[in-house]
């Protein structure tokens, strides 16, 4: 392992010394594409020599100072790709782990919280406060800004009024735990049906249509890059095929044209990976608003036919409307970081 990272160490330090525009990951795959080519002289379950390295390591600073190859753009493409995608994700990842590092210290707050009594009205301030934040962390809105904290109050008096505070500190911490998860999803629902009939909301988006919006966005896009780029590998295609029946023995164009058929087969193939993945996406999202909308109606219909409606016939439906929204805003997260690496693709959209 080592010895290999000198390798690529040497193949980027090289480059940079001869400007050639490198990575670490473009020249650790020039070097694995040299031994691949050399069998022979590379022999995996052998230690490489020093000549041996010295020759891999000028082998592909060789290839990757090539200008107008085909071949080495396609390489490009393959190396930016990957690192667009790992470095986007990790990006993504690393937020979300940072929003649900801050809603599980509250959580743990609330969980390690203990009354003195029935009557401890500071204690019982302080849960129902922790409370309030931690709902807003989790639908990552501000718990500091005082409308929301009014709003979100108002939806916890009907889930779990303040005079039940102290049956829910009595809880064991792994109930505790659970029951706040269903406050999130209850509290969160009543806001979200708030929102729909102008009464409520404040600051939550429209996670569903937003990524829906996105989503669509970007798949007319790829559809458009993926077409174009068939166009051009057919066109390719009839060009090879005329100059090959020829037969002028015109190698060396008929292997730049290979090439290049080639470097746009794989931008093609990277485009269609992408539409698969957002068509899917878009399928999903498609399903979560036709749920969200028909949940919307029945509580429309549940609330305007009487004065007091069965907590058993709403809470699922509130429920069913958090983890819509959570879920979309998710998937929009995730499409967002897909745009960002076809952004990144689309640099190759040009023919090499």
């Amino acid at each position: 392992m080592d010895e290999i990272q000198k390798i690529v160490f040497e193949i980027s330090n090289r480059c940079q010394r001869r400007k050639i525009p490198t990575t670490d990951m473009l020249a650790a795959f020039m070097a694995k594409a040299v031994i691949l080519e050399n069998p022979e002289q590379y022999q995996l379950d052998r230690a490489l020599s020093q000549e041996d390295v010295e020759g891999l390591v000028n082998a592909a600073v060789e290839r990757l100072s090539r200008p107008d190859d085909p071949s080495l753009e396609t390489l490009r493409m393959q190396v930016a790709f990957d690192a667009a995608y790992v470095q986007h994700q990790e990006s993504l990842e690393k937020a979300q782990t940072v929003s649900k590092r801050s809603y599980s210290l509250i959580e743990q707050s609330i969980c390690l919280l203990k009354l003195s009594g029935p009557k401890d009205v500071g204690g019982m301030g302080q849960l129902h406060r922790l409370i309030i934040a931690a709902l807003l962390t989790k639908t990552a809105q501000n718990p500091q800004n005082e409308l929301y904290q009014k709003e979100v109050a108002a939806a916890l008096e009907s889930v779990l009024p303040r005079a039940n505070l102290h049956a829910f500190a009595a809880l064991e911490y792994a109930d505790k735990r659970d029951r706040l998860a269903d406050l999130h999803n209850y509290v969160l629902g009543i806001r979200l049906f708030n929102k729909s009939i102008g009464k409520g909301g404040a600051g939550l988006g429209d996670s569903l249509q937003d990524a829906l919006g996105t989503t669509r966005e970007l798949k007319q896009a790829v559809s458009g890059q993926l077409a174009a780029a068939q166009r051009e590998v057919d066109d390719y295609t009839r060009a090879v095929g005329v100059l090959h029946g020829r037969g002028d023995g015109e190698e060396a164009l008929l292997q730049r044209l290979r090439d290049e058929m080639n470097n746009r087969r794989q931008y093609g193939s990277f485009v269609a990976s992408f539409e698969e993945e957002v068509r899917a996406s878009e399928q999903r999202l498609e399903e979560l608003a036709d749920g969200q909308a028909g949940a919307m109606e029945e509580l429309r219909e549940l609330v305007g036919r009487r004065s007091a409606v069965p907590k058993e016939r709403v809470y699922p439906l509130f429920e069913g409307l958090a983890k819509r929204w959570s879920e979309a805003a998710e998937a929009g997260s995730h499409v967002a970081t897909l745009q960002r690496v076809f952004e990144e693709l689309s640099a190759f959209a040009a023919p090499a």
